[in-house]
């Protein structure tokens, strides 16, 4: 059985290494030595987990109690863990100063993912003193390499500075000898969300299974994502003849799940949100009689009132106070919401991935009954781009977001986990001669003045270099937020604070922030122009210069988005050369 420390001494050469290359071979040989269930194990392991984001997998246990199990482990003072931590700024480094023992019998991989889910499954009352007892005692057994990364992948902090994409490759290497596989690998990935199930198959079976991988009940598929475009009229030029324009509301995109009685929602970023909507649960039992489906729409905070009906949309921030662990039923009185189905992705045991748009949306019109919180996107469909701007500022008036426009053909299928050309998004900015928005990640903040002493004064923000699994600065955000924005950001940062530029992260010295951000939370910034900027490293390299935003302000927090979805250097450069 492979030994966990294996994965521990990757782990800790990982940290070291900034190429891209090196990064994946190095993932890739170690797979190469797993067999059976340590490869879907690992691979969880490796994104810092112990499954799919859609099963929940974090531990539910924080600094305090890691804190308590490794002044047990080790026999010391909370006080002296408290000290080091202090000085340290990382648990696991602490938990390796403190294992004095050295070598000692090496865990099993199988040991620790079974202790790490024993400690998740510990729940109810005296749950904190258990999940201390069992962290403690695998630190006890554990050599000084393991233990700090046992705590770091409890704690949701294991920061090896990349994605499951880094992992894909590597998988492609391992199990189907080179990357000419990816692609497809990719594909797959979009659909089996489950990347410790994509990583077992591909080992047992090799590339041919990756055709045999479908939509299923309970496992989320990446959602389909629509494309931009520079001006009206290129609406005509990319979907010519009959399209359909869709309401584009500013909600929480969701994937409804109904297996029977069971019914599951799943956010974008493939979590489990069901908990949060009991409303929308309930309503779904009621309106949707068919046994077996999985539908694909928009959550948004919402009320119909007055004898007109008049509909009264809220933004997505107001939203966001009903994603919450208590008072969930009191804050479906205080914040009623909808739900606006746009899509039906399977239906009675069949795909319909590979369905044309047409077909899909009659298809969704004969499986939902409309009610108060059940909807069906409001939809125009026509050849005339005349009546699509009419449409389009019917939904400014109603506050909404803008407009998506779908394509009519018969080869306009769902494409999970893609930018499409069959849907294209025009919104409200666009119409009113902004730029653009984007969807940037934080990576480091500059200390504030005046009113903002304390806070920060500007944000230092990256698009993601997808081709090389990095963060590129394009912009350094000041404008925009309320002192209410900025008291968030800053709580949603501070646990991501780190000493130096992460080594996913690429910054030139003249804009080095004052405090070092790992990437992990993304904000949606307006801007009015895209320039180069030999100050900025967005898409620089191969006789390119970096890219900048001008005049950038912020817009919103997007919690629905990782930093592996933020807006790219391609789709920057792409946008920059149409302009």
């Amino acid at each position: 059985m492979a030994q966990f420390m294996e994965l521990a001494e990757v782990f800790e050469e990982l940290e070291k290494i900034a190429s891209h290359k090196e990064i994946v071979r190095k993932i890739a040989d170690l797979f190469l030595g797993l067999e059976g269930k340590e490869v879907r194990d690992s691979a969880y392991l490796f994104l810092g987990s112990i499954g799919p984001a859609f099963e929940n997998p974090t531990l539910g246990m924080g600094d305090k109690l890691a804190l308590k199990a490794i002044a047990g482990a080790y026999g010391v003072s909370e006080e002296e863990v408290k000290e080091r931590y202090a000085r340290t700024g990382d648990l696991g480094d602490v938990a390796f100063e403190l294992n004095r023992k050295g070598e000692g019998n090496s865990l099993t991989i199988e040991d620790v993912f079974s202790r790490l889910n024993e400690i998740k499954k510990a729940t109810g009352k005296g749950s904190q003193d258990e999940k201390i007892r069992l962290l403690s005692e695998i630190l006890q057994r554990a050599r000084p390499e393991e233990g700090k990364y046992i705590l770091r992948i409890t704690l949701g902090k294991l920061r090896l500075g990349f994605g499951d994409q880094f992992l894909l490759e590597a998988f492609s290497i391992a199990f189907a000898g080179d990357k000419k596989y990816l692609g497809r690998i990719k594909e797959s990935y979009s659909v089996c969300t489950d990347i410790g199930e994509l990583a077992e198959a591909l080992a047992r079976y090799g590339p041919g299974e990756l055709g045999h991988f479908s939509i299923r009940l309970g496992r989320p598929v990446k959602s389909m994502l629509a494309q931009r475009v520079e001006y009206f009229e290129e609406l005509e030029k990319r979907i010519p003849g009959e399209k359909a324009a869709e309401e584009k509301y500013d909600g929480e995109r969701v994937q409804i799940h109904k297996n029977g009685n069971e019914i599951q929602a799943f956010s974008r970023r493939l979590e489990n949100i069901t908990s949060q909507y009991p409303d929308i649960v309930e309503a779904i039992r009621k309106n949707i009689p068919v046994d077996k489906v999985i539908i694909d729409g928009e959550i948004i905070a919402y009320v119909q009132k007055g004898e007109d009906s008049t509909e009264e949309f809220h933004p997505f921030q107001k939203l966001m106070q009903r994603r919450r662990k208590y008072e969930v039923e009191k804050y479906t009185e205080i914040l009623p919401v909808a739900v606006f189905f746009f899509d039906i992705l399977f239906l009675e045991g069949k795909s319909l991935l590979k369905e044309p748009y047409p077909k899909r949306r009659s298809l969704l019109e004969e499986q939902v009954k409309e009610s108060g919180i059940i909807r069906l996107a409001k939809r125009k469909v026509t050849e005339s781009l005349e009546e699509i701007e009419e449409f389009f500022n019917d939904a400014l008036e109603k506050k909404l977001e803008g407009i998506v426009i779908k394509s009519m053909d018969n080869d306009s299928i769902y494409e999970a986990g893609k930018r499409s050309w069959f849907w294209l998004k025009w919104k409200a900015e666009y119409a009113k001669g902004m730029r653009e928005t984007f969807d940037l990640v934080i990576v480091g903040k500059y200390y504030g003045r005046g009113r903002r002493k304390g806070s920060f004064g500007a944000l230092l923000c990256a698009a993601l270099n997808q081709e090389e699994q990095r963060f590129e600065t394009f912009t350094k955000v000041g404008t925009g937020f309320t002192d209410e924005d900025a008291k968030e950001i800053d709580n949603l940062i501070s646990g991501h604070i780190v000493p130096e530029i992460p080594k996913n992260v690429v910054i030139k010295n003249r804009m080095l922030p004052d405090i070092f951000i790992e990437p992990a939370k993304v904000i949606e910034v307006l801007g009015m122009e895209i320039t180069e900027s030999p100050g900025h490293t967005a898409g620089e390299g191969k006789g390119e210069t970096g890219l900048a935003l001008r005049f950038p302000r912020f817009l919103r927090i997007r919690r629905d988005k990782g930093p592996y979805e933020a807006t790219t250097v391609k789709e920057i450069r792409e946008l920059k050369e149409r302009t």
